[in-house]
């Protein structure tokens, strides 16, 4: 086999590979991705999402300044109230942004369904937007048919953030007797074409593998994860560099651009992406190996719980920085935080096998085995 080979999900790893590829459902992304990728990462609580999270990445508040709570007399409230009064329906939406929120005033959902109701009956559709997140997260206020209504409405209107969540909605099963995958895809297509950076980012998955709705194509997915990427989604630059880096998708490897794209990721707040910044350091995938920068990177990703990261801590551990009774224990963390070649690199220690080092990035799997060179520069960088 060359340096890589693509094997179906299950698949076995043969040790011989320098470096194996697999792809896994997207749906299996654990990553806490930030920017677009937010949405219903988090748990929900009491079966209902994360009403911040909804909100996440529909708005630009960046012409807000600083952001005003309940207790700082916020003097435009008063104009957006008496405007409001007088059926404009921009600042009847206004007015209700900053009571659901408590910018500015006491925060007061129920008058800002009224208002929202308002501002949508007005015209301004991001208000459906509004109630349908409120409708599908508020404990209060929960009505997932009416969030249904609100966000197929916003839908209709042109935003495409609504068009995304009712992918998830539907992929989910909310409110449902069962999930619609047909309708779900049908909403994600809508939405990646009218640009939204998560729906964007979903079909990228999607395409790489292929789907009853979506066929496989490694072209499309990078044209998916680049166009993400552009709009600002901080995962599909991680996609972007890993398949970069090697030479997934069709194209041909370009560990330079790869590199700068995975820090862009990093310095944009993915603290995942540290993971393959340090394996491209290991393996001479810059200019020079750095077992000890790899060292370092390692560390930020098991840190944030990435056990493929953890796994590779260990496996530098126990070739000489650090002692084997610390790989050995960080081999059993790795494991238990779904490592793929852990609990097989542990046994190695007495067996003598060679080891593997791993990239998990929820749809893409790595696996790199530790060669007898990369293993004499572990050492005398020990």
């Amino acid at each position: 086999m060359g340096l890589f080979s693509r094997r179906k999900k299950g698949d076995s790893v043969p040790k011989t590979d320098d470096c194996s590829v697999r792809y896994r459902e997207c749906d299996s992304d654990r990553r806490t991705g930030s920017g677009s990728r937010k949405v219903f990462l988090v748990p929900p609580v009491n079966g209902l999402p994360d009403r911040e999270k909804f909100m996440d990445g529909i708005f630009d508040d960046s012409c807000m300044g600083m952001m005003m709570n309940s207790d700082t007399k916020f003097p435009a409230n008063d104009w957006y109230e008496l405007s409001a009064g007088r059926g404009n329906c921009d600042a009847q939406f206004n007015l209700a942004f900053n009571l659901e929120h408590g910018i500015g005033a006491q925060r007061d959902v129920v008058k800002a369904v009224e208002w929202y109701t308002k501002a949508a009956a007005g015209g301004n559709f991001k208000a459906y937007y509004c109630l349908g997140c409120i409708y599908a997260t508020d404990s209060e206020l929960a009505d997932l048919e009416k969030s249904y209504d609100c966000f197929s409405r916003a839908s209709t209107e042109g935003i495409s953030r609504a068009s995304y969540l009712l992918y998830v909605m539907y992929m989910k099963g909310m409110g449902l007797d069962e999930p619609n995958s047909y309708l779900a895809i049908k909403c994600l297509k809508q939405a990646a074409e009218e640009k939204d950076p998560a729906a964007l980012y979903a079909m990228g998955q999607l395409s790489l593998y292929g789907s009853e709705y979506v066929d496989r194509s490694g072209d499309r997915a990078w044209k998916y994860f680049e166009e993400s990427s552009l709009l600002g989604c901080v995962p599909a630059m991680t996609a972007v560099g890993v398949m970069l880096c090697f030479g997934l998708g069709g194209k041909n490897p370009n560990r330079n651009v790869a590199y700068s794209t995975l820090m862009a990721a990093s310095n944009s707040g993915d603290t995942t992406v540290s993971n393959a910044l340090g394996l491209m350091h290991l393996y001479s995938m810059t200019q020079s190996c750095s077992p000890k920068k790899s060292e370092d990177l390692f560390r930020i990703s098991a840190a944030a719980g990435d056990g493929s990261a953890l796994n590779n801590l260990a496996v530098i551990q126990y070739f000489g920085m650090d002692g084997k009774d610390d790989a050995a224990e960080n081999f059993r963390k790795a494991s238990e935080n779904g490592s793929v070649h852990a609990a097989e690199n542990a046994v190695s220690i007495s067996s003598g096998e060679p080891m593997a080092c791993e990239l998990d990035c929820g749809y893409i799997s790595l696996s790199l085995i530790m060669d007898e060179e990369h293993v004499k520069k572990i050492k005398e960088h020990a």
